[in-house]
């Protein structure tokens, strides 16, 4: 994923560039040849028409690593999580991470399920995993000093050929939330 995103942040002149084929891999499902070799027109939005011309940051790396440096502290305005907090084997550090990172006032935008990547692994102590409920990670971020904004259920899917005979739906969940700000007296 980091050098598809890589390659379509730094060489995409036009949106719908590149033509790609997301499932020709695909065997099942397919209600015809054509579905299975569908082309795919990316990005279907230009990445330079977002109007970000500094303070973005895209890194290799595990999360935990990268930003939990002295460097990051209070450093952004905005965290996005898309599809993302779930890959943590400890959430409640990703959400401590985040909260560290943001500046007070700073906004985190959240976005997808609570699909534990590491649930059921067993064996090695890195393989650990804690898996909350959407309620007990909002009651860990308020803990963290988060003020919930915005909330809703979305129902959505995630790398699904829409035209495939099975179909994975989310009821993913969005929130925007910001980090108090401290008071002095």
């Amino acid at each position: 994923m980091m050098i598809c995103s890589s390659f379509i942040l730094n060489h995409t002149e036009t949106t719908g560039q590149w033509t790609i084929y997301p499932w020709i891999h695909s065997n099942c499902n397919s209600l015809s040849d054509n579905d299975q070799l569908r082309p795919v027109l990316i990005p279907d939005i230009h990445p330079a028409s977002a109007g970000i011309t500094e303070g973005f940051s895209m890194c290799g790396g595990d999360f935990v690593e990268v930003y939990n440096d002295s460097s990051q502290i209070g450093v952004w305005d905005a965290v996005v999580t898309c599809f993302f907090i779930d890959t943590a084997h400890n959430i409640i550090e990703y959400i401590e991470i985040i909260s560290r990172i943001l500046k007070e006032g700073g906004v985190w935008i959240n976005f997808g399920p609570l699909l534990y990547h590491f649930a059921d692994m067993y064996g090695q102590e890195d393989d650990m995993s804690i898996e909350l409920s959407l309620e007990d990670v909002k009651k860990i971020a308020f803990h963290y000093g988060f003020e919930l904004e915005k909330e809703q259920t979305i129902e959505t899917t995630y790398t699904t050929n829409p035209r495939s005979m099975m179909q994975n739906h989310y009821h993913a969940a969005f929130w925007t939330m910001r980090k108090k700000r401290t008071t002095t007296t």
